[in-house]
């Protein structure tokens, strides 16, 4: 999302927008972890905004905080304490949630005053939906604009699919594989709901196509223990991205992802299954009731996997009417709609 808001924000209503990279991570593997050489990657964007800041005038510091992480957490004190100076005003972009529960819970009272010094009396506070307004009251933003996210079309050629008579539900999973973003909840599920439809093992009318990197070893070695006993039913495709993506989504009849992540705002593939028009499976947490369309969508209690069950059997049974998801989609979060947002936000600040 912040790559969108480089690529298609300036000039939409006279912004000028300057974007110093911090490219704090070497891959995926490697967010999140304290290693030496991030401080100095992070010092020298420092200096770098304060000097462009101080030589053109920007009068506007644009951040997304972090979640409640400690080395997410300790990269935002340095970051915000060097920056903030140096501009006169603070806008606060809440991609993640949670933080502001999780300090009280987690950190001594000295660095929790350290976070409310650096985070506290943003001019706004930019948060993904109604419901996750929580951390810019925590943090005492002056300001609070609701921005849901919005992705450029990934299937403007898009065309109803008819499900064959006959063939297996696919059940697409995209997402980080653990157990708090659900995982092992779907498949679980998926094995669930064959059981119960007494279907061969060799011709399930459920399948899970999973797709996405693993949290650690033993996640990863739990699932693929998984897979190799119930090969008909379970696969695990690993990174998929750009032609490989669509062809997942295409291919798949709704999107599950029954998350519990603590630090879930807006989970941007939601947004990509609408535009493919599949239906959601997913859960009443943070702000996915917001997103999803409430009539081609089933939402359940996390971790209740007796639910998952019925929503899938239910889908299975009584699927929603083709082109209503993708209709809500194009209403609600196209890309262009999320800059437009995005910048009448930004430029009420002046």
């Amino acid at each position: 999302m912040v790559q969108a808001l480089v690529d298609g924000l300036a000039g939409r209503k006279g912004i000028e927008l300057h974007h110093v990279n911090l490219p704090l991570s070497r891959d995926p593997g490697d967010i999140g972890r304290i290693r030496p050489g991030k401080l100095w990657v992070l010092l020298r964007a420092c200096l770098k905004a304060r000097r462009f800041a101080r030589a053109n005038d920007f009068d506007t510091l644009y951040y997304v905080p972090a979640p409640g992480k400690r080395s997410a957490l300790y990269r935002d004190w340095i970051a915000l304490g060097m920056c903030r100076p140096a501009f006169r005003r603070l806008v606060l972009h809440w991609h993640a949630t949670g933080l502001g529960g999780w300090i009280p819970q987690k950190m001594s009272p000295p660095a929790r005053r350290l976070t409310h010094h650096v985070l506290d009396g943003a001019d706004l506070a930019i948060v993904l939906g109604p419901a996750l307004r929580t951390d810019a009251e925590t943090f005492a933003a002056r300001r609070t604009a609701v921005v849901p996210n919005g992705i450029a079309d990934p299937c403007p050629d898009w065309i109803p699919r008819n499900h064959a008579s006959g063939a297996p539900l696919q059940i697409a999973f995209l997402g980080l594989g653990n157990e708090a973003k659900g995982l092992f909840d779907t498949a679980g599920a998926v094995l669930t709901a064959n059981r119960l439809s007494c279907a061969p093992p060799d011709q399930p009318v459920f399948v899970l196509a999973a797709a996405g990197g693993f949290s650690d070893q033993a996640d990863e070695t739990r699932f693929r223990r998984l897979t190799d006993a119930h090969p008909s039913m379970l696969r695990h495709l690993g990174f998929v991205e750009g032609a490989a993506k669509r062809r997942l989504l295409d291919g798949s009849d709704c999107l599950c992802l029954p998350t519990r992540y603590p630090h879930e705002g807006q989970p941007l593939v939601l947004l990509e299954a609408m535009a493919h028009d599949l239906p959601v499976v997913s859960t009443r947490w943070r702000g996915i009731p917001d997103t999803v369309h409430p009539e081609t969508s089933r939402l359940v209690e996390p971790g209740d996997v007796a639910a998952l069950v019925q929503a899938l059997r239910e889908l299975q049974s009584a699927p929603p009417p083709p082109g209503a998801a993708r209709a809500f989609f194009k209403e609600h979060y196209t890309l262009g709609k999320h800059l437009d947002l995005l910048a009448e936000a930004l430029t009420a600040l002046s």
